[in-house]
């Protein structure tokens, strides 16, 4: 990853509008089961980063 990559990932991650966006995430990783995220978890990144949680 470089350093350009890693300030967008921050970017994105820290940014509250950001919640649930899960087109745009880096962390989307495609299908999963209905009661997941498209990125596998329960929980969306971006709110445990803002520790919401």
């Amino acid at each position: 990853m470089t350093a350009e990559e890693r300030n967008k990932y921050i970017e994105f991650m820290y940014d509250y509008k950001n919640e649930y966006n899960c087109e745009n995430c880096p962390e989307n990783r495609g299908d999963f089961p209905h009661d997941r995220l498209p990125c596998g978890q329960q929980n969306c990144w971006v709110t445990c980063h803002c520790k919401e949680m």
